[in-house]
């Protein structure tokens, strides 16, 4: 078996489809019972025909073992820095289930120290460089962490803090790692895996307060990457641009997925707006996949006169997106009906988590499409989702509940927390902590996060329901955020904090009484105020993510 990998230059006309795994080629790895989220560069460096054509790429210069480079890295040079920093941590004792915490910039680092650890049988603990350290080190006391690698900023700020001279057995700095001359792989590397064995520790983002914890197996993460090795490679699978946080499960399942199929890869670093447009303008991708919050940034940028004819797909992992970026995004590049080449791009949305190991659901957009309103398709074929009220029972078509999920790439648990596991399952699905409904096509629409909706004195609100409604009708505005102050009578006023695009002076009374009246119109609570804001003013989590309790603490205290 061969994976025919031609050379791809940093920046080019899109590659040619022979760059893939041919039909065959993909089905036998889709069989091979031993790949997984713990080996899959391993199986790719044995499997390929040319291990030296560059593979992946950074947008800026990174460290590999003491030594900083700018060049694109290929199959061999990933798995050589791979086994070098293996032997570089079994050197200091780091061993099979031993949990170790990666905390740094958003480099391509993090892929290398993934494979580095999972290639001994450790469990990485990837943490986002956002995320304060007081907070992380938290995070790693709670899951156990044996030791730590971390950025230069990121451990410095860690030894500011009281971790004890015996709490972790290293706390090195990423790039002082160099190869020792004793430093050698251990026996019976690199390590085999089980099907359950735990890969990686992956963290929630944090918008309830501290991250949670979330356990990823080797074969059950997985499973969705599985699933798309059994089908023909999709249009523009052959040059990924991704922009999500590196350290982020989704981060390090789309590098999989890239790796194994021999596609093209560029990993950028930061994750704003205008640094991923020009980083599409250099490298051309065919596919770009990023959170909601740099589309929204992209969007803010301004993207006519940019450079983006090579994009097909725009892929957005995490929350589903709004219609009013969709349709920006979707007037720029290309995509193929049949043989024939359409203008406009395609945006494939979905709703997933960190706990749901893979997007559960999948809708495709497109310039002409109209059924939006936080739609977010039907589930994956290997997906059973429901709509569940709080008894477990299954709630009728149009009725707003509970979102649960049963498949194989959910996760097992949150690590070193059995309470709060067991509180996430009802009736033997894993609960999303989103409220849905579906319709009588079988799709499921995403009203809102169960923590955020707000109940007010004429029923239930649901914030990003709404939100979607003001984006969708108010053209001068960029975003909002819908949020419940509480009220004197135990509800809550629903209150919009709206961002204005470049130039525009939306008048604030005007638009309450607009909204008021679709919502009106659609029989749905009113709004009590519509606050014009700065985005400095709204906090948002590690991964972009709005911080809705954050900010209503914040409020409250002002009050």
């Amino acid at each position: 078996m061969t994976i025919n990998i031609t050379a791809q230059p940093p920046a080019t006309a899109a590659a040619s489809p022979s760059t893939l795994l041919d039909a065959a080629q993909r089905y036998r790895l889709k069989l091979d019972p031993a790949l997984g989220a713990g080996n899959f560069l391993h199986v790719a460096a044995a499997i390929a025909r040319d291990n030296d054509t560059p593979l992946v790429w950074s947008d800026v210069p990174y460290h590999l073992m003491g030594t900083e480079h700018d060049a694109p890295l290929s199959l061999a040079t990933l798995k050589r820095e791979a086994d070098a920093l293996a032997a570089w941590y079994a050197g200091r004792g780091i061993r099979a289930r031993d949990p170790v915490a990666v905390y740094g910039s958003n480099g391509i680092h993090y892929l290398l120290h993934y494979v580095a650890l999972t290639g001994l049988g450790a469990i990485p603990v990837l943490t986002n460089g956002n995320m304060q350290p007081a907070v992380a080190l938290r995070h790693f006391r709670r899951v156990g962490a044996v030791a730590i690698a971390a950025d230069a900023a990121q451990h410095a700020a860690l030894l500011a803090l009281d971790t004890g001279a015996d709490e972790f057995r290293f706390v090195a700095r990423c790039d002082e790692i160099s190869a020792g001359v004793d430093d050698a792989l251990p026996a019976g590397y690199p390590f085999r895996h089980d099907h359950l064995d735990p890969v990686m520790i992956t963290h929630s983002s944090g918008t309830t307060g501290v991250p949670k914890p979330v356990l990823l197996q080797h074969g059950k993460w997985f499973h969705g990457i599985r699933h798309l090795l059994d089908l023909a490679p999709a249009q523009g699978a052959e040059r990924y641009l991704s922009s999500l946080p590196v350290s982020h499960n989704a981060a390090i399942a789309y590098s999989m997925h890239a790796i194994l199929c021999g596609a093209a890869l560029m990993i950028v670093s930061r994750a704003d707006g205008a640094a991923v447009l020009d980083s599409i303008e250099r490298f051309e991708p065919s596919t770009v996949v990023s959170f909601p919050s740099t589309y929204v940034e992209m969007v803010a940028t301004g993207l006519d006169g940019r450079r983006l004819e090579s994009v097909n797909n725009w892929i957005n992992s995490g929350d589903a997106a709004h219609e009013a970026h969709i349709r920006e995004l979707v007037r720029h590049g290309h995509h193929y009906r049949g043989k024939q080449k359409v203008q406009g791009s395609q945006f494939i949305d979905g709703l997933g988590s960190s706990e749901m190991g893979h997007s559960s659901f999948r809708a495709l957009y497109t310039a002409g499409d109209q059924n939006f309103d936080r739609c977010v398709g039907r589930p994956q074929e290997w997906v059973e989702a429901r709509v569940l009220a709080d008894d477990g029972s299954e709630l009728p078509v149009g009725e707003v509940g509970k979102l649960g999920i049963r498949s194989p790439s959910v996760t097992s648990g949150y690590w070193n927390d059995s309470v709060l596991t067991y509180r996430s399952q009802l009736g033997g699905y894993w609960l999303t902590g989103d409220l849905v409904y579906r319709d009588s096509m079988g799709c499921f629409y995403h009203v809102d996060r169960i923590s955020d909706a707000i109940r007010t004195a004429d029923g239930m609100l649901y914030s990003l329901q709404t939100e979607e409604l003001i984006l969708k009708n108010e053209a001068e505005l960029l975003d909002c955020t819908v949020l419940g102050l509480p009220g004197a009578d135990g509800t809550a006023q629903p209150v919009a904090f709206v961002f204005p695009r470049a130039g525009a002076a939306p008048d604030c009374t005007a638009m309450l009484a607009r909204v008021n009246a679709e919502q009106a119109r659609r029989q749905r609570p009113r709004l009590a105020d519509v606050r014009l804001v700065a985005a400095d003013d709204i906090p948002v989590g590690v991964t972009g993510k709005v911080m809705k309790q954050a900010l209503r603490e914040r409020l409250a205290q002002a009050a």
